[in-house]
């Protein structure tokens, strides 16, 4: 069974004769009536009726037909597919997006370049601290969003692009802990923390642990399910539980001797050297205006 043979069909069920269907396709009649019974042939059905000068699908030739344009749309997808890889761009891009920057605004950048390059599989990957940072250096990702610090630019020949911040602070379920205390104090109370990255200047001093109680997770979403079930407390982004800050379910703890909050940059960035494709310079260029809107 030829696929040209299927397209045939759909233009003759579309045309009142097949003398209008031999026209659209630049055939002759004669060619045309060949191609149908060597159609029905491999079926082994009619396909058409003759009523007069038109020619009718059959009730066989009706249900072939209706199936048969899920190939036609198939091919159709094919060849979508086939001008955007001929124009160079990617069939995967990957993006490390470390949940503790989720911003609507970034989500946006990324679903619109979704929206246009729909045959362009994007790849959301995220885990422990620094994450995007590993995956961007050792080439798993094409791109990163997560936290960062000038110093990030020794670890590989990066481009960044600033482009927001996000504010950490102790958290615990409203209740669970004194609301102010002494730093010495928080080593009686467990310790929720993000596992460590593998690089030389990541350390438990970031997650403010204290003793020997600690449970690792590798996602935020977790953290703040075991802050709301009162197991412990945590140095987690404030804006991924403002709601429930605000509800009263769970509330800020106070260190009486020393900062107990922290305001960090959100950067994108992406391997310097490397061949970025049109579809990864397209979310490039997107997080560049979001990032002058930011440094305005």
């Amino acid at each position: 069974m030829k696929i040209s043979d299927i397209e045939m069909l759909h233009v003759v069920a579309h045309s009142r004769s097949l003398n209008e269907a031999a026209q659209k396709l630049y055939k002759t009649q004669p060619a045309i009536t060949q191609a149908m019974k060597r159609l029905e042939s491999q079926l082994g059905f009619k396909l058409f009726d003759r009523q007069n000068y038109r020619v009718v699908l059959t009730e066989h030739g009706q249900r072939f037909y209706k199936e048969s344009t899920k190939l036609i749309g198939i091919r159709d997808d094919l060849q979508i597919m086939a001008n955007e890889f001929s124009a160079g761009n990617e069939a995967k891009l990957t993006i490390c997006y470390e949940p503790l920057c989720h911003q609507s605004a970034y989500n946006q950048v990324i679903a619109s370049v979704f929206k246009q390059y729909t045959q362009t599989e994007i790849a959301i990957t995220s885990g422990k601290r620094f994450v995007a940072l590993e995956q961007v250096n050792s080439g798993d990702a094409d791109l990163g969003i997560g936290p960062w610090f000038d110093l990030f630019h020794s670890t590989g020949d990066l481009d960044s692009i600033a482009v927001g911040e996000f504010k950490l602070g102790l958290v615990a379920k409203a209740g669970l802990l004194p609301c102010a205390l002494p730093y010495e104090a928080l080593a009686n109370y467990p310790c929720l923390a993000m596992f460590e990255s593998g690089f030389d200047f990541d350390s438990e001093r970031l997650a403010y642990v204290r003793g020997t109680n600690v449970m690792k997770l590798d996602d935020i979403a977790s953290i703040k399910s075991f802050l709301l079930s009162g197991l412990g407390f945590a140095m987690i982004s404030l804006s991924h539980c403002q709601n429930e800050l605000d509800a009263g379910l769970l509330e800020r703890i106070t260190i009486t001797d020393r900062q107990d909050s922290f305001t960090a940059g959100i950067h994108v960035f992406r391997q310097h050297n490397k061949h970025h494709g049109p579809v990864a310079r397209k979310v490039w260029s997107d997080f560049q205006e979001l990032g002058k809107v930011y440094g305005r």
